[in-house]
């Protein structure tokens, strides 16, 4: 649902993010039957994953207000000495969006998620995933007779720089602190435009 007044609209959507670990590091905390699967090739569930070891720390940059959010973890065997571990997010609320206006009725609208980490650029990386492409729903899409839904999805990496004031009098200290560090973003975005209705 888009509300073009407050420049926000409503949404549902399911995240998936992935990164590598050592396999024999997943290996020896599973239970037998999850290695047993895992050496099959199948995917495991990982319950709380999360509570003590290493993941991403993903936030939604242009939620507006409390999402519903549903996180779970699973792990899948890659090589002899690696292992994938995919986060699933499924999150459901509001989002702020820039809404363009201006040749009314024919605009065309961005609709953005905007994914990043409390972990600086030092730390964690975000990329679009090359091999698993995003799309949308248009079956789902509740302001179908006002707005046509695209199919199309763009997906890019964009960082955000982050600058702290120094209290020391060590110039050079302070410059360095000066030059920030980054957190990197993803975006995902699709296009929606007005319905244009004809009438005799």
């Amino acid at each position: 649902e888009i509300d073009t007044l407050n420049e926000k609209y409503q949404a549902q959507a399911s995240i998936e993010a992935r990164w590598i670990i050592p396999f024999d590091e997943l290996f020896e905390i599973l239970p037998p039957n999850d290695q047993n699967s895992l050496n099959q090739g199948k995917s495991v569930s990982l319950i709380k994953y999360a509570d003590n070891h290493w993941y991403p720390q993903l936030f939604i940059e242009n939620a507006v207000g409390d999402l519903k959010e549903q996180i779970r973890y699973t792990a899948k065997k890659i090589s002899e000495d690696q292992a994938c571990i995919c986060e699933h997010r499924d999150i459901k609320g509001a989002f702020w969006e820039k809404l363009e206006l201006y040749h009314f009725p024919s605009d065309i609208q961005e609709l953005t998620i905007s994914i990043g980490s409390m972990l600086y650029n030092d730390r964690v990386i975000l990329i679009p995933d090359p091999f698993y492409h995003s799309g949308v729903n248009r079956e789902a899409f509740v302001d179908q007779q006002e707005w046509l839904l695209y199919e199309h999805v763009d997906a890019e990496q964009r960082f955000v720089k982050e600058y702290f004031n120094s209290i020391s009098d060590d110039k050079n200290v302070q410059s360095s602190l000066n030059e920030g560090r980054k957190r990197s973003i993803v975006s995902v975005s699709c296009h929606a435009g007005q319905s244009t209705i004809n009438y005799k």
